[in-house]
């Protein structure tokens, strides 16, 4: 596939998240653990539909510095921690519904968010171009246009909802952008999910009534 061919998934999957979110998160305003699950499975399919149109091998793009990529998802997601406990506490979820919650909007949704927001863009990019054969300067030129591309699906999946149609569209790009170092940095796909996760997990236990980290922000 040329370059054209793989670029082109950049703008599809900017798409597909501002639909996702707007449609079912915003428009339709779904309750928020039914949205999760429609968000999810639109996630899932576009994916898998990336992956089967542009023969990804998942287990070789993901098995790639593993280590490193996983030990900095987690360095990462101990920044994210931090920036999260710095916000004002909540009330919390108690109970068996907190250990779903914790399943349902951490993890899954923390790494939902960010194979979309974080890992899908950096390898479309290092595909499209051939980064991993490229020396190292190039490497680093390629990482920066990959983030562009990073901020912009990031940016038209969070415009889906309402509140971020403002000057806040900002902090989910900032945050993102942390987020999205791990696998930048390594060149490992599963660092930045892992921290998504992590600040996910987070807000889950101590914010998880935030307008920030688990959007859509209603009850």
């Amino acid at each position: 596939m040329n370059m054209s061919g793989h670029l082109k998934w950049i703008p599809w999957g900017a798409l597909v998240g501002f639909g996702a979110s707007f449609i079912f998160g915003d428009f339709l305003s779904l309750p928020v653990d039914l949205y999760y699950l429609v968000y999810f499975g639109i996630i899932f399919i576009f994916f898998s539909f990336y992956v089967r149109e542009t023969k990804l091998n998942i287990k070789e793009w993901f098995s790639k510095r593993l280590v490193w990529g996983v030990l900095l998802g987690f360095m990462f997601g101990g920044l994210m921690v931090q920036k999260v406990l710095s916000m004002p506490e909540t009330e919390k979820f108690t109970g068996a519904y907190l250990g779903w919650v914790l399943f349902w909007r951490g993890l899954v949704y923390g790494m939902i968010d960010g194979l979309l927001l974080s890992s899908f863009p950096w390898i479309v990019t290092w595909r499209a171009f051939d980064v991993g054969k490229k020396p190292l300067g190039e490497k680093i030129a390629f990482g920066f246009l990959a983030w562009l591309f990073i901020l912009g699906v990031t940016t038209a999946y969070h415009l889906g909802y309402s509140d971020f149609r403002s000057g806040k569209i900002l902090q989910p790009n900032i945050g993102n952008t942390i987020i999205s170092l791990p696998t930048l940095l390594t060149g490992n796909p599963l660092g930045s999910p892992i921290t998504h996760a992590i600040m996910h997990t987070t807000a889950v236990i101590h914010s998880p009534r935030t307008d920030l980290f688990l959007p859509p922000h209603r009850e």
